[in-house]
């Protein structure tokens, strides 16, 4: 069984959807502290003079030790001004049509939302299933974890998920701790990102750190299709 664990990213690229498609359970990890200037509430999307920010304004100051789950949104006129710019860039795309009215919708629902949380998991459901991505998508506060280190804190995620491989993103080999999984039998298994085609983009130069709007606006039920599955498998370690 294999888990994957992320804090949750607004509107994320393809690479992220790629991680849970290869998964069998997605742990949204909002029990984290929120960090400024990330990937939690803004994402980037391609324009003729180069990637442009979507930023969800995010309650911060005096907020400093606030977990991703606890940050409230700021302004809620937020939504509508992304909408405005999400469908003025993708109108012209050939499958923008098909996701239209449901993505409309989507940020309809969320200018209701007062948590940051709350509209990223709206729309990675939406999102993983325009996808044909049917991994299950948990809130990390469903298993209670003990005080320990980071990688500790993933362990007991797996182990409680019955997991006994753990699927990661190249960055995780920065920090993890792989000795602790490989001493619990737990494999761990890296996402190669290299490899994704390219397809017809309205950009100076191809992007393909932009969000996975741009692909499903571009390729429509294709966008499964570029989503490669590819991983290899972190050896054991010493420990």
């Amino acid at each position: 069984m294999r888990l994957a664990v992320l804090q949750s990213n607004y509107i994320p690229w393809k690479g992220y959807f790629d991680l849970m498609a290869m998964s069998d359970m997605f742990i949204v990890y909002d029990s984290v502290q929120y960090t400024k200037n990330d990937w939690r509430n803004r994402n980037l999307i391609p324009s003729a003079s180069g990637a442009v920010w979507l930023t969800i304004p995010v309650a911060t100051a005096g907020l400093a030790d606030q977990c991703i789950n606890q940050a409230a949104i700021s302004d809620s006129r937020w939504a509508r001004k992304h909408w405005a710019t999400v469908s003025q860039t993708f109108a012209k795309r050939p499958h923008f049509g098909e996701y239209r009215d449901e993505w409309n919708e989507c940020y309809q629902r969320s200018a209701e939302l007062t948590l940051l949380h709350e509209v990223n998991v709206q729309f990675l459901g939406m999102l993983a299933r325009q996808l044909a991505i049917t991994t299950p998508i948990v809130d990390d506060r469903e298993f209670e974890t003990a005080p320990d280190t980071p990688t500790g804190k993933l362990v007991q995620l797996c182990e409680f998920a019955g997991a006994d491989r753990y699927v990661t993103g190249p960055a995780g080999l920065d920090y993890l701790e792989l000795e602790r999984f490989h001493r619990r039998g737990i494999e761990v298994d890296v996402v190669e990102y290299g490899h994704y085609p390219t397809y017809p983009q309205n950009a100076a130069e191809f992007d393909h750190g932009v969000s996975v709007l741009d692909l499903l606006s571009s390729v429509g039920a294709d966008a499964r299709d570029h989503l490669l599955g590819r991983y290899h498998t972190v050896e054991n370690v010493d420990s």
